[in-house]
């Protein structure tokens, strides 16, 4: 399925407009960068249509979860956060979870509880 989605059907977030360093601050307070445009995603399509963007343009991409890790350099880039994709599914049969990028390990953890299903974390499950 090819992706119609395009980046002017986004909310986008550019330098010192409201919003942007909400959107850029993560868990790592020791890593900073300012891309030119930060891209918060709800979708898959949405990331397509960033990537393409930054593609056509040459520029560099990163992408940030939930802010936990490093998301490399987007600096005069394209940031993609990806926070707002959070849908867990659970399927106690197989005793699999999907989940999207932005998911927090806490989420898939109260999804699972109720199949009598425990995933094993590295970290608190607030991360």
């Amino acid at each position: 399925m090819t992706s119609t989605r395009h980046l002017t059907d986004l909310p986008l977030l550019h330098p010192c407009e409201p919003g942007y360093d909400d959107e850029l601050a993560g868990f790592q307070t020791g890593f900073t960068q300012r891309p030119e445009l930060i891209v918060p995603a709800r979708t898959a399509a949405d990331v397509t249509a960033a990537v393409r963007h930054a593609a056509a343009r040459n520029l560099p991409v990163a992408v940030q979860a939930t802010g936990h890790g490093l998301p490399g350099s987007a600096e005069g880039g394209v940031l993609i956060t990806t926070r707002r994709m959070d849908r867990v599914t659970i399927d106690p049969e197989t005793r699999t979870a999907r989940v999207q990028a932005g998911v927090r390990w806490g989420q898939v953890v109260e999804a699972a509880a109720p199949h009598g299903l425990a995933p094993r974390m590295g970290a608190p499950p607030t991360h």
